[in-house]
């Protein structure tokens, strides 16, 4: 009886390993939306237009999603009726360039900053861990405050005799 239940165990682990790592590899795979020169400008922009209300862009600030926007815009004006880049005069392709790299460096980070990280830790006053979840860019600000206030300390706790 126990054979059968270490058979079936045993079975189980190996038929849920690949599966398992085909969903993590699924899961690894979000890359950024990036624009290029091969596909379509329309489709490209449709994308982009999209993506900015995703949850894996939301440490775009709004200044960046407003640099994003006008360069959209930019690039709506200098492509105008023409299907792609390739057909543009050579200073209209470079703008569209410009501002295609732009839009791929703003979206490139914000995707790297709103990825979420878990992590289990004690809390303070606590034995217990608790599994606490922050974006890279929340992770990012809080050690920058904190090493802020440590720098500050001695500011901040003068001692008057």
């Amino acid at each position: 009886m126990q054979l059968k239940g270490l058979l079936a165990v045993t079975v189980a682990l190996i038929v849920a390993g690949p599966v398992q790592a085909s969903l993590n590899a699924a899961a690894a795979d979000k890359s950024p939306v990036q624009m290029n020169v091969q596909e379509s400008i329309a489709e490209q922009l449709l994308r982009v237009d999209q993506v900015l209300a995703h949850e894996d862009y939301s440490e775009l600030s709004a200044d960046d999603r407003q640099a994003v926007r006008d360069a959209l815009g930019r690039i709506r004006v200098n492509v105008g009726d023409n299907a792609s880049v390739a057909a543009l005069a050579p200073d209209l392709r470079t703008a569209v360039y410009n501002d295609q790299e732009l839009i791929n460096t703003l979206l490139g980070k914000a995707h790297a900053d709103s990825r979420m990280v878990c992590e289990r830790v004690r809390l303070t006053g606590s034995n217990r861990r608790e599994q606490v979840c922050m974006t890279v860019a929340q992770r990012r600000e809080m050690r920058e405050n904190s090493v802020d206030v440590l720098r500050n300390w001695n500011h901040w706790n003068t001692k008057k005799d």
